[in-house]
């Protein structure tokens, strides 16, 4: 039994008309409705929801990267998306967090919403059929591109791919503007791209760059693929430093003492 229900979306007709349809099946849950991930992850933090309906645009930044704190939270019993987004960056999410359950507001009739409702209440997930082969099925063409891309690579076109020059990238990434270059050509040719503005096509195809609804751009899981790179290189780093130290004080071989007789 739903008692406490949060949804958070940026539209607020779309949240409105959600938590009306979550009322007509489960008239005694306290509904909730939050349209920026800062207000609904507060509002989380300080009671737990049996239920979060979420989308994927919020007031103030993309929903990707916010799905997996929701989704990994114990403070969340059940998480269901209603989306229609299946780019890459997306699917890759959704094949990774199984409790997850998705609803097509489109190609699902109004009254699956229900069953999707039920499945996520009772701990099951509900997947709607135009996701069901892409999460479950072969991999697509796109998915097999996404994933030939190195963690690093798929940084830099978080940021190239809005269009940034090399110097405005190696301010952001942090990186010499040579290397922006070499990553640049490197992806143009993994991406089967010629232009600046092709690559742009492509990001957008790929999901790790999004248009927010007030035009503002964003770039889904960036601070987390950042976050990890660093980690893997501070420990890579205090390996080296290991292995250093050891070269420069070796173990001294002591030869066994005889026993006196």
């Amino acid at each position: 039994m739903l008692t406490q229900v949060l949804i958070v979306k940026w539209d607020g007709l779309y949240a409105r008309l959600l938590a009306d349809a979550v009322r007509a099946y489960y008239p005694m849950a306290k509904i909730g409705v939050e349209h920026s991930a800062h207000d609904a992850k507060r509002r989380i933090e300080a009671q737990g929801q049996d239920l979060v309906v979420a989308g994927l645009s919020y007031a103030d930044e993309d929903g990707l990267p916010f799905l997996p704190w929701m989704a990994e939270s114990r403070r969340v019993a059940a998480l269901l998306l209603v989306t229609l987004r299946r780019d890459a960056q997306t699917l890759g999410f959704l094949r990774l967090q199984r409790r997850v359950s998705v609803f097509d507001p489109v190609t699902d009739p109004p009254e699956r919403f229900a069953l999707a409702l039920a499945h996520a209440a009772q701990g099951r997930r509900y997947v709607s059929p135009s996701f069901n082969d892409l999460l479950l099925g072969g991999e697509e063409a796109q998915l097999d591109l996404f994933a030939r891309l190195t963690p690093t690579e798929r940084m830099v076109l978080a940021v190239i791919g809005d269009g940034s020059d090399d110097k405005t990238a190696s301010e952001r990434l942090g990186m010499e503007p040579s290397s922006v270059h070499s990553h640049r050509k490197r992806l143009m040719r993994k991406l089967d791209v010629q232009t600046r503005e092709s690559l742009f096509r492509r990001a957008l195809e790929l999901g790790v760059v999004r248009i927010l609804p007030d035009g503002r751009t964003s770039r889904p899981g960036f601070d987390v693929l950042r976050s990890q790179i660093e980690s893997r290189k501070r420990t890579l780093d205090a390996k080296r430093s290991e292995r250093c130290a050891a070269t420069k004080h070796p173990l001294r071989f002591v030869a066994p003492q005889r026993a006196s007789a």
